[in-house]
């Protein structure tokens, strides 16, 4: 693959580049531009240098989809801080068992949560001081604004890649964190070769997309995907909670051309009256990406018939991946999931282990 020598890479040197970019567009239509975005996530790696976070610590959020998610995440990603994204939806004694777990040495929450966090927070132990709100307060934590402010919007010195950090979905025992190593490299070295998944499916570097934000940021393939769209110079749009009329209005809207998907939505999409569904233009859709769950074969035709050949899918895991098919190799045969990423190997094995 061919990138322009000219082309900025990773989300800080491209918002460097480009201030005025449009990096997010918030679910009740606020614009953030990539250079607010970029300096916020600066002044919030100072701050919390000044609290004595170092390199390997971890921060933990539990937040809505909104800006200050990726501007936690792209601070963590260049003072090589492990990120940890809490499902809002747990009960108390899950969002402890992961704060302790994962060591979170700040965390960042939203007063929606606060019935089940605050107490959260008693049981790990973390400290009030660490503990900070974005929007409406939080009793006891500090506001979001208020942490970053006094400090620089410069690029911080010492960058070092940063990691995700995402838990699993618990199915056998207790959720487990997936920890990968941070690295000495510069943070646009891992961000790049992070954000090129995306040309797995056919979106290079130096193109041009607007991806939907349909899903919640606490799940590892919807921040993944969010973040490396905004690597690549993208805008995101984000939806606060998915409905299949919010979701078709935000596309004809902003002129959508990715989204991120599970078969669930499809129905719900599906089922709407056809005179309103069809009353949205989606033309501009190329890239309608599912996983996460298998999708029925008349589902998947319906789609296809109704936004073209724009329809990929994969399989993959908190832990690696994973298949992938295009739209053109699942209409030759229906049903496939299709081989696997070129960086990957996939084994089929029984109930023995045997392949």
């Amino acid at each position: 693959m061919q990138i322009p020598a000219d082309l900025k890479l990773g989300f800080w040197d491209f918002a460097q580049a480009n201030p005025q970019a449009l990096a997010v567009v918030e679910h009740d239509g606020a614009e953030v531009l990539a250079g607010d975005l970029l300096a916020g996530c600066n002044q919030l790696v100072h701050a919390l240098r000044a609290q004595g976070l170092t390199k390997g610590d971890c921060v933990a959020f539990v937040l809505p989809n909104s800006a200050p998610v990726l501007e936690v995440f792209m601070a963590a990603a260049q003072a090589g801080w492990f990120v940890t994204p809490i499902n809002s939806h747990l009960a108390v004694g899950e969002m402890a068992y992961i704060l302790e777990d994962c060591g979170a040495k700040a965390v960042f929450g939203s007063a929606r949560y606060a019935e089940r966090l605050l107490p959260a927070v008693e049981r790990s132990g973390l400290a009030l001081e660490r503990c900070f709100s974005v929007g409406a307060p939080v009793p006891g934590f500090t506001d979001f604004a208020e942490l970053k402010g006094g400090h620089s919007s410069e690029r911080p010195s010492d960058r070092a890649a940063g990691s995700p950090m995402t838990y699993t979905s618990g199915t056998t025992g207790r959720p487990k964190g997936v920890r990968r190593a941070v690295f000495d490299a510069p943070p646009e070295a891992v961000s790049t070769q992070q954000a090129l998944f995306l040309s797995l499916f056919g979106m290079l570097p130096g193109s041009q997309h607007v991806h939907l934000n349909v899903a919640p940021l606490y799940h590892t393939a919807v921040i993944n995907f969010a973040s490396n769209h905004l690597h690549l110079g993208h805008t995101v749009v984000l939806m606060d909670k998915w409905t299949p009329q919010g979701m078709l209005e935000r596309i004809e809207r902003h002129r959508v051309t990715t989204t991120h998907m599970v078969p669930t939505m499809f129905v719900r999409l599906l089922k709407m009256d056809p005179d309103e569904r069809l009353g949205f233009d989606c033309s501009s859709v190329s890239h309608m990406i599912h996983g996460a769950a298998p999708c029925p074969v008349d589902v998947k035709q319906r789609m296809l018939e109704w936004w073209g050949e724009s329809v990929y899918e994969y399989y993959a895991a908190s832990e690696g991946g994973g298949t992938l098919v295009t739209p053109q190799q699942w209409l030759e045969k229906p049903g496939t999931v299709g081989p696997p990423w070129p960086i990957s190997e996939i084994q089929i094995r029984d109930d023995e282990g045997e392949l």
